[in-house]
């Protein structure tokens, strides 16, 4: 019922569309069918003897060539209409898959690939269009046909139409039995497609590392694999539509036998005319194409289904989001005035529940600070920051936006004031240009994008670029390299005012005469309120007010970088390493206990 109520959804919203096919479609059959009787009259009228109605013969031609203008004009008409809300029915349904694939949270899309989902994107949705457009009008036009003809065939003669009925039904068995195993082919060609699609876009997004490894080999015998799974699925379902088809053309061909034979010998005894004879073979006729395209007609409306099905899981998913709380959303509003804090927040993955990624962790980042998280790789430092800006959901109570819990606020509100920079940027098919301003607010001036740009250490990159600004850096950036890459969505950042701005590892892809050039740039951001600076270098955190180190999910030590390199742990350690001859510590009791070398 829920899948009935969703079509009709969709049937709702093209109503007028459809009701002026239908109405267009309904002429289309009642002219279609009124030719074969005109023509009945005509043949009559000329049989009569002695003295045929010529008068009544041409007004019967008159108006079957009437109708049959007509027709044209109306049949255009209908597909028309028809087609036109299946057209809008896909641009709809993809819109209001992406609005709900927006909405929902980071843990959908790791149990989700991402190829499955562009697979249901294309494929289903593809589906969806072909069913409300062609299929719908193609089962009104079969249903409607299959019905009125063989009541004027009736009328004619009952016994005849007895006679082809059999064939018929038997017809309507095979094609049940048949559709049923086609939409067990279309279910798992559907999987295959799936699983093809996301090994495609795998493998694409891996490219380097296959080329690294030389496992082309290996990826060509998988793509090969997940193929012929779509290829054997298609031969199936195609060696069904062969054996359905021939079945049907010889059940068509019995038609025309029993029309001649039972037919012919009703018009030797005069239990029927010639005219009538004419008109019943008409109708015949008119049964051919639907029972023809029964089976393609079918296994397209099947498709549909199967596609709708698939389609409803994802619409089904909702976002796992804690009610809103009105007075905390109403006072996020404001601008940052306590800022963020975080108390003994604990957090695991719901695959992994039983080993927490983060234990007990506390901090504080106040307007006006600028706040370093420094943890190895592995540390739990991306987990933290996907929980301050809700990527993934905390626990309640463990995060606080001025005293208020986050999850009592909208995910829209947090993040105008939270702006996160992450470690792996996505850059889109266009200029470098409008990556950057991506990130404008409404009005900004053309001249910003040229300041962030020089900020952000790209002037001399542009300069090198054929069309400068305006130079297309492809799909997700691949003419650029990495460090490219983080530079552009650091100035992407650069122009949207906010609270909070956090960058998460954002120069662990430049060099370092580069990363000086850009740590005094960062530590010169006027458009954020505070930062939070998340790195594994130590050189990044430096100047920051305040360093707080996260070692295997808990927070290992905080304070000034002065503070913690006097103190052993994580930190000291990697200054040390950082660093090829790091220079004395002030105050450090090894160093005063080290003699001097003697002159």
């Amino acid at each position: 019922m829920d899948r009935l109520r969703f079509l009709l959804s969709l049937v709702r919203e093209h109503w007028l569309s459809y009701v002026a096919g239908f109405v267009l479609l309904g002429l289309t059959l009642w002219m279609s069918l009124s030719i074969p009787r005109y023509l009945q009259q005509a043949v009559d009228l000329l049989s009569q003897s002695p003295q045929p109605d010529t008068a009544g013969f041409f007004n019967r031609i008159a108006w079957v060539l009437v109708f049959a203008l007509l027709v044209m004009g109306t049949r255009t008409g209908s597909r028309l209409f028809f087609f036109f809300p299946g057209r809008r029915v896909e641009y709809d349904l993809k819109n209001r898959l992406l609005t709900h694939l927006a909405s929902l949270q980071r843990n959908f899309f790791m149990e989700h690939p991402s190829g499955a989902i562009i697979s249901r994107i294309n494929n289903d949705i593809n589906g969806v269009r072909m069913m409300m457009g062609f299929g719908i009008m193609q089962m009104f036009n079969a249903v409607g046909t299959l019905t009125l003809a063989p009541y004027f065939m009736y009328q004619i003669s009952p016994w005849l139409t007895l006679y082809c009925a059999i064939p018929i039904v038997i017809a309507f068995i095979l094609l049940q039995i048949g559709l049923r195993r086609l939409r067990h082919e279309q279910l798992k060609q559907m999987e295959a497609l799936q699983r093809l699609s996301d090994f495609t876009v795998e493998s694409y997004n891996g490219l380097n590392v296959l080329s690294a490894y030389r496992a082309h080999r290996w990826a060509e015998d998988t793509f090969n694999g997940h193929s012929r799974e779509v290829r054997n699925s298609a031969i199936r379902m195609s060696n069904i539509r062969a054996y359905l088809l021939p079945i049907l053309t010889h059940i068509v061909n019995g038609l025309k036998v029993v029309l001649m034979l039972v037919g012919g010998m009703m018009v030797v005894r005069g239990e029927m005319s010639v005219g009538g004879l004419l008109s019943y073979g008409l109708y015949l006729t008119m049964l051919v194409p639907p029972l023809m395209g029964m089976t393609f007609m079918m296994f397209m409306v099947q498709r549909g289904i199967t596609a709708l099905i698939s389609l409803e899981t994802i619409f089904r998913m909702q976002p796992e989001l804690p009610p809103l709380v009105a007075d905390a959303e109403q006072a996020a509003q404001a601008p940052m005035q306590e800022g963020l804090a975080v108390r003994e927040l604990t957090y695991a993955y719901p695959d992994d529940p039983a080993h927490p990624k983060l234990g007990g962790v506390s901090l504080e980042i106040h307007p006006g600070e600028i706040v370093g998280l420094f943890g190895a790789i592995g540390s739990g430092k991306t987990t933290l920051v996907n929980l301050l800006n809700r990527y993934l959901t905390p626990p309640p109570g463990a995060v606080l936006w001025d005293g208020m819990d986050v999850r009592d606020i909208s995910l829209a509100t947090l993040r105008r004031h939270i702006v996160t920079v992450t470690q792996e940027p996505f850059l889109f098919s266009d200029s470098v240009r409008d990556n950057i301003s991506f990130g404008a607010v409404e009005g900004e001036a053309p001249q910003a994008v040229d300041t962030a740009a020089e900020a952000a250490s790209l002037a001399e990159d542009v300069s090198r670029f054929p069309a400068g600004l305006d130079t297309m850096v492809g799909e997700k950036g691949i003419t650029l390299s990495g460090g490219q890459k983080q530079r552009i969505s650091l100035a992407r950042s650069m122009l949207k005012p906010c609270d909070l701005l956090i960058l998460d590892d954002v120069l662990s892809a430049v060099d370092h005469e580069t990363e000086r050039y850009l740590i005094d740039q960062i530590y010169r951001f006027q458009h954020a309120r505070a930062l939070l600076i998340v790195s594994h270098r130590v050189s990044v955190l430096e100047r920051a007010q305040r360093i707080v180190v996260l070692a295997e999910g808990r927070v290992q030590a905080t304070g000034t970088h002065a503070e913690l390199i006097r103190e052993p742990g994580p930190y000291r350690d990697a200054w040390l390493l950082q660093h090829e001859a790091p220079p004395a510590i002030p105050g450090d009791p090894a160093d005063a206990a080290t003699p001097s070398s003697p002159n």
